[in-house]
């Protein structure tokens, strides 16, 4: 069965291709995938056979600290390439990666990916710039953790997590994302989390749901995600 025409030209790991490449690239998916949320598509430690392009939908990249805890590294959204490390004949993953909502991927053997890269270096070099970019990302989060006080990354993840998803409420902001999953992405405790929510419900900023926040004071929520300490806050102590 042919794949549908999809656009794979704007994706990470596949720009600055030509059209012929591109078909080739194509021609040598998997057949389309559509995954519900909370699927994993891979998990730290398992060898990497496969490498992902998302066409729709967003996924976490996880790791486990060496207590077992979860920490999200990043949220990898549609055209992005997850799973490069397949490029290896002996790769590992060195993330799980689950996805955010409904999602739908092209994926390819890492075999047949080996050899697309010996055809069309533009790939390999594709393949190391995300790399690169992953790593810088990875830094950030370190320094992120390091030096923002815990309100600031929670505001982030909120703002974060928002930018891709359609208001359901005129200007309000809906986030479907369960407390362990924003505890995760803020590297907090869901301790921590739900107090700071309860208390931006408290002031206006949110409304509560189960497993769902909404953002009703925007400009608010941006302001302490800008700000260290904005007016009126105190650094709260991460626990």
């Amino acid at each position: 069965m042919s794949q549908p025409q999809l656009d794979i030209s704007q994706t990470d790991l596949f720009t600055g291709l030509t059209s012929r490449s591109l078909q080739d690239v194509l021609a040598a998916a998997r057949p389309v995938q559509t995954f519900p949320k909370a699927h994993y598509l891979f998990w730290q430690g398992e060898p990497a056979h496969i490498c992902y392009v998302l066409v729709s939908g967003q996924a976490y990249l996880i790791q486990l600290d060496a207590s077992g805890h979860e920490v999200v590294l990043g949220v990898v959204g549609s055209r992005q390439a997850i799973g490069i490390t397949a490029l290896l004949e002996d790769g590992i993953y060195s993330t799980s990666a689950l996805t955010a909502e409904e999602t739908t991927v092209l994926s390819w053997e890492g075999s047949v990916l080996r050899m697309l890269a010996k055809r069309y270096p533009t790939l390999l070099n594709n393949a190391l710039r995300i790399a690169m970019e992953r790593y810088v990302d990875l830094q950030q989060a370190y320094r992120q953790l390091a030096f923002k006080p815990v309100e600031r990354r929670l505001a982030n993840v909120l703002l974060k997590l928002a930018q891709s998803r359609p208001s359901e409420r005129g200007a309000e902001l809906v986030i479907r994302e369960p407390r362990e999953r924003l505890a995760a992405l803020a590297v907090t405790t869901i301790y921590t989390v739900s107090r700071l929510l309860t208390d931006w419900e408290r002031r206006g900023l949110v409304s509560l749901g189960r497993g769902v926040v909404v953002v009703r004071d925007l400009a608010q929520v941006s302001e302490i995600a800008d700000h260290d300490n904005p007016p009126g806050w105190s650094v709260t102590q991460d626990t």
